[in-house]
């Protein structure tokens, strides 16, 4: 597939690596001089010049392109520049952020106008971190297979009752399988005899909702949570257009207060949030978070758009008592540092999973990235051309460096052995490596 990328920002350079290492033809069109010079770094074409300009489209090869991707900072130029490619035959995806134009996190409703896929990177994160609050604080989940799969990563505490233990001695649930584990630098597709470290962080697949407080008990040194542990107060600090965005999807069933330093925000907040208290002080000055009952709080969320700020804001967060707190971080180095306090979001991370998703052609259903890229997980639906249909799971030719997780039949979900056989409508969640993807695809 011959993929053409508008932009070469953080998002886009991301975006256009993860396709390169996927073994697609790319090119990236960018206007300025030093993210072309970093994106020379990539095994793709580079174009300097406006993603929207017709004449530097064809200099790109947009009339030979599969797909065109536009992910430029200006929404105007996104959109323009899929509708010109789309007079060429290309699919297209365009990152659009303000909400003058969309109301929705992902939506086709702008085919008419050339772009077939429309991602809004700041209601993606905002939807991500309004599902974090739903599980413990020292775990992250995704869902899959509508609903049925959740996908949790969670680190092992020193004080863990499963540290220095082989997998095949934890008494996890029937209906849990743990798919990779995460130590140092290594990406590690598990067996039984592998022994887990205090500190790694492991990638679990859930078949049953109602294993969550479990796996909180089995990995973790806190007393397991339970149904009364609900969140019903929340605050968030940062009035950044995913901290308004969070308000609002939280703002019917929770009680959310809202600080920021800058008046003419609250006074604009104030505005489009109703039932949120927003509050006009600074998010890293404790007699605020004080006076705002911060030790009562189920969670606080820092949604600053300045990483450092929403570091400070978490350190103190917990220091007064915040029962959970999660953070919007950008510069990946700094999750670890913040990982013992905070679940960490990174915006970039969340919109790049979302537009890959869209941008392969397989039947592929959802998708999460992980580890900074370094790997995924994906669910895939069987048909009756796909290469693994009516084979065994061991001898489906799944590469080295993946691991099918779980199977969903009909209702019903399978933690699967090598002896199971894979039959065409079933869904696939696999665990893999970014390097594997291509080669996974193919199999579907």
């Amino acid at each position: 597939m011959y993929v053409i990328v508008g932009g070469a920002g953080e998002v886009g350079y991301h975006v256009a690596e993860a396709l390169c290492n996927e073994g697609h033809d790319v090119a990236v069109i960018e206007k300025e001089a030093e993210a072309c010079e970093r994106a020379d770094n990539l095994d793709a074409l580079v174009v300097k010049g406006n993603a929207a300009s017709p004449e530097v489209l064809s200099e790109a090869g947009v009339d030979k392109a599969d797909m065109f991707i536009g992910v430029t900072g200006v929404d105007e130029v996104n959109m323009l520049a899929c509708a010109i490619a789309k007079t060429k035959g290309c699919r297209t995806i365009s990152r659009i952020n303000m909400l003058d134009y969309i109301n929705e996190p992902i939506t086709t409703g702008y085919r008419d106008v050339g772009i077939d896929v429309a991602v809004c990177p700041d209601l993606v994160a905002a939807i991500k971190m309004s599902r974090m609050l739903l599980v413990p604080s020292m775990l992250d989940a995704d869902i899959f297979a509508k609903g049925r799969v959740q996908v949790l990563e969670s680190t092992i505490e020193n004080t863990s009752p499963v540290a220095g233990k082989m997998i095949k001695d934890i008494e996890f649930p029937e209906a849990c399988n743990i798919v990779a584990v995460f130590r140092n630098a290594d990406v590690i597709i598990p067996h039984g005899d592998d022994v887990l470290l205090s500190n790694d962080r492991i990638v679990a697949v859930l078949g049953e909702q109602n294993l969550i407080p479990k796996m909180e008990g089995i990995v973790g040194s806190q007393k397991q949570v339970t149904e009364k542990d609900a969140v019903e107060r929340v605050i968030i600090v940062g009035a950044s257009r995913i901290g308004v965005h969070l308000a609002r999807l939280l703002q019917e069933s929770v009680n959310v207060t809202l600080i920021e330093p800058s008046k003419e925000m609250c006074e604009a907040t104030s505005e489009v949030l109703s039932k949120v208290t927003v509050i006009h002080g600074s998010e890293t000055d404790k007699d605020v978070l004080v006076e705002e009952g911060i030790a009562d709080v189920d969670a606080f969320i820092a949604a600053n758009t300045n990483d450092e700020i929403n570091m400070l804001a978490c350190l103190l967060a917990k220091e007064y008592g915040a029962k959970k707190i999660i953070a919007l971080i950008n510069r990946p180095e700094l999750r670890s540092v913040l990982e013992p306090v905070a679940m960490t979001v990174n915006p970039r991370l969340v919109t790049i999973s979302s537009i890959l998703q869209y941008a392969r052609k397989s039947d592929l259903l959802s998708f999460k990235m992980l580890r900074e890229g370094e790997a995924q997980m994906l669910e895939f639906k069987v048909t009756n051309k796909s290469k693994v249909a009516n084979r065994k799971l061991k001898k489906a030719g799944f590469p080295s460096n993946s691991i099918v997780g779980a199977i969903v039949r009909d209702d019903r979900v399978i933690i699967p052995s090598g002896e199971d056989e894979i039959t065409p409508g079933d869904r696939l969640i696999v665990f893999a490596r970014t390097e594997g993807i291509s080669r996974l695809e193919r199999l579907f």
